[in-house]
């Protein structure tokens, strides 16, 4: 697997040599995929993600049945020639480009400071966060044990058991094959799904009517077939969607759904000339349907891309 990590980390004062002709924000799938299909004809291209690496947070799943086009792309991926990466690196705001400034200013968070760079064009890619039980106002209490996906994965990651029997819910992709690897790992694993779910197979479908436990989670309360059924875990999975992540725009004009995702025409452009969105951004979901697709695409559509 290719791991672009903080090595030749530029300083911050490099990033004031001259504008770049695109600027793309995030390293998950869709930015890798845009890259992969084009980056070599863009021009100056940047490209800044918050992670150590690039991926997403798809990265700490991969391989998993059901996603060989995302692991393929990653694990294959190579950063084009004149290509600059900056890991580490937050974009906070975004300024977009009037009469006495024709470029887009990204304002950006390194671990030495805060600074800026300009391009000409902008590509939004930055994804979303997993959407927590607190967002959904899920009644009980609020005791350890309870996680999205992402939280589980690292944890397996750096070799540590996220607990010994959990409920995972939700019936994504994503969801059932994260299911799989905490089965894998040595769990007890119960998958679990709102009833309204796209019929993938889980052992329970119901509604999530209360978290119970202090200080560790004991049970959960499903209401199945009107009934209230009691499942004893000490670790729940919360896997019911995804945030697109637009918090750091806000100010900046961008156009977005009353979902709170970016609004995009059919060739992905904003509603600011110059700036476009791809991947989970626009299509908030846990299981990235569309992201290598927006990214193939996008590459083509861009002004100086590939045809």
């Amino acid at each position: 697997m290719s791991a672009y990590t903080l090595e030749d980390m530029p300083l911050m004062e490099d990033l004031h040599e001259g504008d770049y002709d695109v600027a793309i924000v995030g390293a998950g799938l869709s930015a890798l995929s845009l890259l992969h299909s084009g980056g070599t004809a863009l021009g100056r291209t940047v490209v800044l993600d918050y992670q150590e690496q690039v991926g997403g947070l798809l990265r700490y799943l991969l391989p998993a049945d059901g996603f060989g086009t995302e692991w393929e792309l990653l694990r294959d991926f190579q950063l084009p020639a004149g290509v600059r990466l900056l890991l580490q690196t937050t974009a906070v705001g975004l300024l977009p480009a009037n009469d006495a400034e024709p470029t887009h200013t990204l304002v950006v968070r390194q671990r030495q400071g805060t600074t800026q760079l300009r391009a000409r064009q902008v590509v939004i890619a930055c994804g979303g966060v997993e959407r927590p039980r607190e967002h959904d106002a899920i009644p009980g209490t609020r005791p350890a044990g309870v996680m999205t996906p992402v939280l589980a994965l690292q944890l397996l990651a750096q070799g540590y058991l996220p607990g010994r029997r959990a409920l995972v819910y939700g019936d994504s992709r994503y969801a059932l094959a994260t299911a799989r690897r905490l089965a894998e790992a040595g769990l007890e694993v119960i998958t679990a799904a709102p009833a309204s779910g796209n019929g993938r197979s889980v052992r329970l479908c119901g509604t999530l009517e209360e978290i119970c436990g202090f200080p560790r989670l004991t049970a959960v309360r499903l209401l199945c077939d009107q009934q209230s059924v009691e499942v004893e875990v000490d670790t729940l999975i919360y896997a019911t969607g995804l945030l697109a992540g637009t918090h750091w725009l806000k100010g900046s004009g961008i156009a977005l759904t009353a979902a709170g995702s970016i609004a995009v025409d059919a060739h992905y452009r904003t509603n600011i000339a110059g700036i476009y969105a791809i991947g989970t951004v626009v299509r908030p979901g846990l299981d990235h349907e569309d992201s290598v697709r927006m990214g193939q695409e996008v590459a083509a559509l861009l002004p100086g891309g590939v045809s």
